[in-house]
């Protein structure tokens, strides 16, 4: 009986850290890149969207990729080519190269988010798998969480130049160890159709079920911890409700491990509706509770790739369009949010909340039937 290889499995999580990294790097440290290159803030943000639209566009094709020229090979290609760009990034050249470096670290940063889950998967025995990709969900939140408390402290001693050296040291460091203990598939060939790409894995809902039951979570999450706190006066949400969603994100994955994914997202897509209406009501906890629901989702969506997809390539597809629908979520979130917001205030965001998870309860049960009556010949089974 395969067992776990942990060892293995913490690389590729901190392989995960270092990707969403790439987002908190400018993210969090937006009025010191402005100051840097002597532009406001509003003429920086793009930086952030850079990497995030690299996913939306070419999510599938990363997927296709990864699955011919094998999912070892791909996350330290992108390893090495995010380290690369990091380093080039702290020589602070001109704010156009810099720009396009972000827009290159975008494609890095597909090729670990589109390796790293099957990796971990391939990695983890059947019993551990559910526990494994549960963890692999929170990568993002945790990297977050982490890079706020330690970016601080590294700007004080050296800057950007320092903080993004250090970044680019880490990735090309763990290109390094895992270049030797990532698996060598046989290559094939690799589409660069993007029509023939997107056919393949839309057409397959074994492909792009993990995806549908993705999206409307990146459409609320992102969205919602920027706008609740300032709409409900309640400014340390922004720190509360992330913890939440995480503790409750590595809980879905484990879950998963005895009930079919597609319903244990389901439950958390009910919870989270159930609990926008309450938070309408006014009752008290009713957002906290709202959002220990949405935290199943994650879990369970990344749950289901492994679950109904067996082979090393399937599974980098799936994982394919769940960057580019997750990317989708994250784009179009927060403009809608601010729409509402300014319209209707905090009851109208709770109802968009709610009629949102309604919307992903439906996308994920449908999509989750559909995947399960797949023979068994072509995927594992689901409880």
């Amino acid at each position: 009986m395969k067992q776990t290889q942990w060892g293995l499995v913490v690389l590729y999580f901190l392989g995960g850290l270092l990707a969403a990294a790439q987002f908190g790097k400018i993210s969090l440290t937006l009025p010191v890149v402005a100051e840097g290159f002597g532009r406001p803030v509003t003429g920086v943000a793009f930086l952030v969207s850079l990497v995030g639209i690299m996913g939306l566009l070419l999510g599938p094709m990363a997927g296709g990729i990864a699955a011919g020229l094998g999912i070892g090979r791909t996350f330290v290609a992108g390893l090495l080519l995010g380290g690369a760009m990091s380093v080039t990034q702290a020589l602070m050249p001109p704010f156009w190269l810099f720009a396009v470096s972000r827009g290159v670290e975008g494609i890095a940063h597909l090729a670990l988010v589109v390796a790293g889950p099957p990796l971990m998967a391939q990695a983890a025995s059947d019993r551990h798998r559910p526990v494994v990709m549960g963890l692999w969900a929170v990568f993002f939140g945790a990297s977050l969480a982490l890079s706020a408390q330690m970016f601080p402290a590294i700007l004080s001693l050296g800057g950007l130049p320092l903080l993004f050296v250090l970044h680019g040291g880490a990735l090309l460091c763990l290109a390094l160890i895992l270049s030797r203990l990532v698996p060598v598939s046989a290559r094939s060939d690799v589409s660069l159709n993007p029509i023939r790409v997107h056919r393949a894995i839309y057409g397959s809902v074994r492909y792009m079920a993990p995806g549908l039951g993705f999206v409307c979570y990146t459409f609320l999450f992102i969205a919602a911890v920027a706008f609740l706190p300032e709409a409900l006066g309640r400014p340390a949400l922004g720190t509360v409700l992330p913890v939440v969603t995480l503790l409750s994100t590595l809980a879905g994955g484990a879950v998963c491990a005895r009930f079919a994914p597609h319903r244990v997202g389901a439950v958390g897509y009910v919870g989270t509706a159930l609990g926008a209406v309450a938070a309408v009501a006014g009752l008290p906890g009713a957002v906290e509770i709202c959002f220990a629901f949405m935290g199943l989702i994650p879990g369970a969506s990344f749950a289901s790739i492994p679950a109904w997809n067996t082979d090393p390539g399937d599974r980098a597809r799936a994982t394919g369009a769940i960057a580019q629908l997750g990317n989708l979520g994250t784009v179009t979130g927060t403009p809608i949010f601010a729409f509402v917001y300014v319209a209707g205030g905090a009851s109208a965001l709770f109802w968009l909340m709610a009629a949102v998870a309604g919307l992903g309860m439906v996308l994920t049960l449908w999509a989750g039937r559909r995947a399960s009556g797949v023979s068994s010949a072509e995927m594992v089974d689901v409880p």
